[in-house]
Parts: C-alpha cells; sequence; structure tokens
C-alpha cells in the first residue's frame, strides 16, 4: 500500500514536472517562432534603411571629391543655403494649405460614404481611389496640358472679361505652387479617403443605430460619433502627408520641363541636383539629414499639439477608455 502511494506520488511528480517543462518550452518555441517571422523584416530594415542611414551619415562628415574629413563643414554649408532653406519654407506652405484642405476633402468623401445617403458605396469609393493608381509623373504631365492656357478655354474667360490682361496661367512661377498642390490632392485625396473609410467599417453599428433611433441626423452622427471615434486615423493620415509634402519631387520636376518653375523649388530638387548635376554627394547627404531631421521634427510638433489638445490633463483618454460611453458616476433608471 505504501509502495503503491509512492509510485502514485511519484507519476504525480513527474507528471508536474513534464507539465512545468512543457510551460517553460513552449513561451521558448514561440519567442523563436516570432522571432523568425520578424527576422525578414528585421534584415530588410537594416539593408535598405539602417545602412543608408548610417552610409549617408559617414558620407555628409567628408569633403565633396576629395573624400577628406570634414566635419560639420558640410551641415554648415546646408545652414548657410538660402535656396535650401526657401524650398523648406516653400514646402511648409504649401503643406499648411494643401494638407489641410486634401484631409479635409476626404474626411468628407469618407463620411458620406459611409452614410445612408450614398447609394453604390463601393462604386464611389473605387472611382475616388482611381487617381492614385495613377503614377505621379503621370499624373503631373496630364494636369500640365489640362492647365495649358493654350489648350483650357476656361482659362482665357477672365480676360474675355476684362478682369486681367491676359489668359490666366496656373503654370505661371507664381501660380505654380497652387497647382501642384491642385495635382497631389487629386491624387491623393481618395488614398486618404480610402483609410479613413476602412476605418469607419470599425465604428460599433450599434452606437450609430442607436444614434439614429433617437432621432439623430446624419450630420451630427458623423460630427458627433463617428468623427471622434476616428480621430487617431485622421492624424495618421495627417502625418503621412506631412512626411510625404516634405519629399515633394515629382510633380515639380515635370513642371520645371514644361513651365521652367525652377530647379530649386524644392528640397528634395536641390539635393538631386546637389548629388548628381553638381557631383558633390557629401552636401547631398548633409541636406538629407537635415531635411529627415526637419520632417521627424515637424511630424512630432504636430502629434503632441494634437494629443495635448485631445488630452489637455494627461489621463483623459485613460478615463475615455474606461468609459466610452460616459457613464460614470450615473445611477441606471
Amino acid at each position: 500500500m505504501l509502495v503503491t502511494t509512492r509510485q502514485r506520488a511519484g507519476r504525480a511528480g513527474k507528471t508536474a514536472d513534464q507539465a512545468r517543462a512543457g510551460r517553460i518550452r513552449a513561451p521558448r518555441a514561440q519567442r523563436q517562432a516570432g522571432t523568425g517571422m520578424v527576422a525578414p523584416f528585421l534584415a530588410l530594415f537594416a539593408v535598405f534603411f539602417v545602412g543608408p542611414l548610417i552610409y549617408s551619415l559617414v558620407l555628409s562628415l567628408r569633403a565633396g571629391g576629395t573624400g577628406a574629413f570634414a566635419g560639420l563643414l558640410n551641415f554648415r554649408a546646408v545652414l548657410a543655403n538660402s535656396q535650401y532653406w526657401g524650398g523648406v519654407q516653400r514646402m511648409c506652405y504649401f503643406g499648411v494649405i494643401q494638407v489641410s484642405v486634401m484631409i479635409g476633402l476626404a474626411l468628407i468623401l469618407a463620411l458620406y460614404l459611409d452614410s445612408t445617403y450614398c447609394v453604390g458605396r463601393k462604386f464611389f469609393a473605387l472611382v475616388y481611389f482611381l487617381p492614385y493608381a495613377v503614377p505621379g509623373v503621370i499624373a503631373a504631365i496630364m494636369w500640365a496640358f489640362l492647365l495649358e492656357p493654350d489648350l483650357d478655354s476656361a482659362l482665357k474667360i477672365p480676360h474675355a472679361l476684362g478682369l486681367t490682361g491676359g489668359p490666366v496661367n496656373p503654370l505661371d512661377y507664381r501660380l505654380a505652387l497652387y497647382a501642384i498642390m491642385l495635382i497631389v490632392t487629386w491624387e491623393f485625396a481618395g488614398y486618404n479617403m480610402t483609410i479613413l473609410l476602412t476605418s469607419l467599417t470599425n465604428v460599433p453599428r450599434q452606437i450609430v443605430d442607436a444614434a439614429r433611433i433617437d432621432g439623430g441626423s446624419e450630420l451630427s452622427i458623423a460630427l458627433r460619433i463617428k468623427f471622434p471615434l476616428i480621430r487617431r486615423t485622421v492624424m495618421f493620415t495627417v502625418i503621412l502627408s506631412i512626411i510625404g509634402t516634405l519629399q515633394l519631387f515629382n510633380e515639380p520636376v515635370v513642371l520645371n520641363d514644361i513651365a521652367s518653375i525652377g530647379t530649386n523649388y524644392t528640397p528634395n530638387q536641390i539635393i538631386y541636383n546637389t548629388a548628381f548635376s553638381f557631383g558633390n554627394e557629401s552636401l547631398a547627404a548633409a541636406q538629407s539629414l537635415v531635411l529627415a531631421v526637419i520632417t521627424i521634427g515637424a511630424t512630432m510638433a504636430f502629434y503632441t499639439i494634437v494629443r495635448r489638445r485631445a488630452d489637455p490633463l494627461g489621463h483623459g483618454i485613460v478615463r475615455r477608455r474606461a468609459d466610452p460611453l460616459g457613464l460614470t458616476g450615473k445611477r441606471a433608471r
């Protein structure tokens, strides 16, 4: 009897040890599987991002042509380059207007397609997205011909009415920036609309249906329920647009070939010309790093401002997560 009890206890102990060993082995296997899944991304990230970043940093510390160590001389040249900072200032002005208009238009389209007023949602969602499928160079060429005064009779109307001394030329140097705004908005409004529309599909239908039953209009539902719930997605699209604005390249290059707006219109144009037209890759690397710092700074500034306005006390978001319907402190009737 005693032997049997001891045997059972020994078997139970072995079973417990095996279970503990299994619990230890399982997480280790999961970690190994996770590492294997992440490894391809890490390899590509190191090759195509970390490696070029380190190479650009090393290259920026060397003199162009000779390759001798130059320290921060290239960065000083960037800070003293008025054309470079003029391009940065131009893109900041571009971003304030164009990003605001584009995201606002994308949000309106997404809210409309998600409302009960829209008929043929899938068709219009595809139509609005199609401009994004057009390559940027092709879109710029197409719009350059559409905005040519000799080809567009509508641009001659102000002159016919005596409002201007000649046909309006949107490709003129003074108006070219607004023409680029139009082209970029046409290209990317549908793309951002698709992101916002996808986020709207995650809004709980129960809340929307309850608001409709309570007599809420589609406008009030969009402004008071849908928009607050997709605010983070809107902020995400704005951040992507800020990054894209400072990297603007295709449209100015194409318009320069057609309307001669200049080769120093945007920071990316200046960087390209410095590296491939003047052969100073070290200075171009320094310009690229400065532009990267400006982009990161602009993105972080926008994120900080929006977050503080949404949560000035620093803990309002936590409260809303814990009580999304605002029922805390209310007694059931």
